[in-house]
């Protein structure tokens, strides 16, 4: 295993990346990063420059994007696809993004009819697409182990898997550690991201408080800062094999910058030899 976190490919954080010990990152690149992190080739050569000189890995790059406001959903998996190419690494991320409005059946159909050609791609191409199971409050249909076992279903590839992230089964209070097991060997990437429950706060406002009242009752947070158990996380990785990277994606109010990445690092070298 390697240990990274997700980061834009400024120079400075690779850097840091490099001096702290960690092994690589998760390139994060797209429309949502800003006009300097696009994906096009000539950010990719750049990248691996950066890269290069700091002695870090690209683990995988991710399309920080939602891919349906274009017509042709293909054209940025393949752009980002050719980014992989650049910086060396045979793994893109990316959530499965469903047009909102569709009913139930209309995303699957929509999920089939896209993601089969994006599997034909990287199939074509050597290459994987891990899936990250955030909700995206309904903008993403692989979020759980029911959606997970249709998308497999509909569109069988090996060449498509999963990015789990086990912080975002904490607040759906469903359980990662089940899922982990079921479907281990499709994991291909793997978030290293805690969720603290807030209990006080839940009391006093329930579950519907967050959306009606503005106040949630739950924050992400730094590896072994929050509610999710590791030992249990890692015995469940160890259990299926799972030797792919562990990626921080540093999402915690309370330990900002690299300071937060510090600690991740420090809790997670632990289980990772």
């Amino acid at each position: 295993m390697r240990l990274g976190f997700v980061s834009v490919p400024e120079e400075q954080k690779i850097k840091f990346a490099g001096e702290a010990g960690f092994d690589g990152i998760e390139v994060n690149l797209g429309r949502w990063c800003g006009a300097n992190f696009d994906v096009t080739a000539e950010n990719g050569r750049r990248t691996k420059g950066f890269l290069d000189k700091h002695g870090v890995k690209a683990l995988t790059v991710a399309l920080a994007e939602d891919y349906t406001t274009d017509p042709n959903p293909a054209d940025r998996m393949k752009k980002i696809m050719e980014v992989a190419k650049i910086l060396d690494t045979p793994l893109v991320t990316v959530n499965a993004w469903i047009p909102r409005g569709l009913k139930v059946e209309e995303k699957f159909a929509y999920y089939k009819k896209t993601w089969g050609e994006f599997a034909r791609m990287a199939e074509g191409q050597g290459l994987r697409i891990a899936i990250e199971n955030c909700p995206h409050d309904g903008g993403n249909l692989g979020n759980c182990p029911r959606s997970f076992r249709r998308m497999f279903e509909l569109v069988p590839s090996a060449a498509i898997g999963l990015e789990f992230d086990p912080s975002h089964f904490i607040f759906q209070f469903m359980d990662y550690a089940a899922a982990i097991r079921e479907f281990g060997s499709r994991i291909y990437a793997f978030h290293a991201k805690d969720t603290q429950i807030l209990c006080d706060q839940l009391n006093a406002i329930g579950l519907n408080g967050d959306r009606y009242l503005s106040e949630p009752w739950w924050r992400f947070r730094m590896p072994g800062y929050g509610d999710a158990n590791w030992k249990t996380i890692f015995t469940a990785l160890s259990d299926v094999k799972y030797d792919g990277d562990i990626i921080i994606e540093h999402e915690d109010p309370t330990y900002e910058g690299d300071e937060g990445l510090r600690r991740g690092y420090k809790y997670l070298k632990q289980f990772i030899l």
